[in-house]
């Protein structure tokens, strides 16, 4: 077979490569009024409280419906994805004595942000889609479990619509245990526009059966802005909710941890203290950027999704098995990223990394930008040292706190997660571009013909 010739692909950043004049306009303009900052200013625009505004709306409703022109959703956009989670698992109440369930494969912000609060992260194997497994949460949540967070990696949803209905399960027993219910906080950094089927509600069923945007099933959902999320200011975080007093909670802590009252405030930051705040504002600078780029997210995401099938039905017609899809009839995954199975073999253990490493590095040569799974640095959980060595804080917290020595039964080295760690070492997956034209798509598929002919199926 004739080896491609090499090609110049497209950035692989999702958003930034659609910056345009918008773009550039929204920037000046909050320049020109010198008010930056969200809350006041010589002439304050208030971009980031539209931009809330806005993406409730866009939130509110599947793909393909109008905005409504009033939210069903609350959202308070902080400085970061990592911030969104650390406020988001504070308004939650989680601290020492706390268990929060996190999938292994996810970005380490999942871990450390549960670090940071004091509580103990417990690890829950995966299915065929790499996110968390809703037959193995059962065995998993104990009394001591406060929040499940499930994290749709690469745009490729979880069975979330299954996740809700466990916790829902769980939670109806909870009530006769004296117990508080165990919460969902969705960490969709990596998966802005994305949608599934299922019913939100952890505690009990809101609204019936149907398709839902990505983290609108659980009690929080966060996302991120950061330079390689599916819209980017560069940074950014959202976090979203249907609970009003979860939402006034979120608002004091990301802010100086005063709430503010329906009535106007005395002071800027609100009148009544909720708790320490977390100082993670949004700029008005990241606001005016992220209003221009979330009227473009549904068409970056249909193009990502186009090239992502396209890809996708060229490694099935060599008998090789993409990563599945939680709904395969009404797939709502962004096609950020093409990931696929390397076929079962009797390989030892060594031989199965050797050879994902040795498939992955013959996608690199036409820039790819291509990963062995098994070796994607700090989004699997082994990979991970601090944890691993459970790795403390300054005061020795959480691991040295009375209230988490239950920590001594979970530990975090390879292994813990058979199931995920089976698929890691026989996964490969590279980026999927958002501005492929069907020329680059076909050279693309040229060289996935050439990769699987010369490094796949010779055995």
């Amino acid at each position: 077979m004739k080896k491609p010739s090499l090609f110049d692909l497209p950035g692989e950043f999702p958003g930034t490569i659609w910056y345009g004049d918008e773009e550039v306009e929204a920037v000046t303009r909050v320049l020109k009024k010198q008010s930056p900052f969200r809350y006041y200013g010589p002439e304050c625009q208030f971009e980031v409280k539209q931009f809330e505004e806005e993406l409730g709306r866009f939130l509110s409703v599947p793909p393909g419906f109008a905005w409504p022109d009033e939210p069903e959703l609350h959202v308070t956009a902080v400085n970061s994805g990592t911030g969104a989670l650390e406020v988001a698992l504070d308004a939650l109440g989680v601290g020492a004595g706390d268990e929060v369930i996190v999938p292994g494969f996810m970005w380490i912000s999942s871990i450390s942000s549960i670090i940071r609060s004091r509580a103990i992260p417990v690890l829950v194997d995966s299915d065929e889609t790499l996110g968390l497994d809703p037959a193995e949460l059962r065995n998993v949540i104990t009394s001591r479990t406060k929040v499940v967070m499930p994290v749709p990696m690469l745009g490729g949803s979880s069975r979330i619509g299954a996740i809700m209905e466990v916790v829902r399960e769980v939670n109806a027993r909870r009530v006769n245990q004296d117990l508080a219910p165990v919460r969902v906080l969705e960490d969709c950094a990596q998966a802005l526009g994305a949608h599934a089927l299922g019913t939100p509600g952890s505690i009990s069923r809101i609204g019936d059966e149907g398709t839902y945007r990505l983290g609108t099933f659980g009690d929080i959902g966060i996302y991120s802005l950061q330079i390689n999320k599916n819209i980017s200011a560069g940074e950014g975080g959202m976090i979203v909710t249907r609970d009003s007093a979860l939402h006034r909670r979120v608002e004091a802590l990301h802010n100086a941890g005063y709430a503010k009252d329906d009535e106007p405030a005395e002071n800027w930051y609100g009148d009544v203290p909720l708790g320490w705040g977390h100082g993670r504002r949004m700029s008005e600078l990241q606001g005016a950027v992220a209003r221009v780029q979330l009227r473009k997210l549904d068409g970056i995401v249909a193009n990502m999704r186009r090239s992502h099938d396209r890809f996708e039905e060229r490694i099935r017609t060599h008998g090789l098995v993409p990563r599945m899809r939680a709904d395969a009839d009404n797939s709502g995954d962004t096609g950020y990223y093409c990931i696929f199975g390397l076929p079962e073999t009797d390989a030892t253990e060594e031989e199965k990394i050797a050879k994902g490493r040795e498939v992955a590095a013959a996608f690199e040569e036409w820039g790819l930008h291509p990963w062995f799974l098994h070796d994607f640095e700090v989004h699997v959980y082994y990979n991970i040292r601090a944890l691993v060595e459970k790795w403390p804080m300054s005061d020795g917290s959480p691991w040295d706190c009375e209230q988490n020595a239950f920590h001594t039964q979970y530990e975090y080295g390879r292994g813990t997660l058979p199931k995920l760690d089976d698929s890691l070492i026989s996964c490969i997956g590279f980026n999927v571009p958002s501005q492929l034209t069907l020329e680059i798509e076909d050279k693309i598929l040229e060289v996935i013909e050439y990769v699987l002919c010369q490094h796949v199926l010779t055995d």
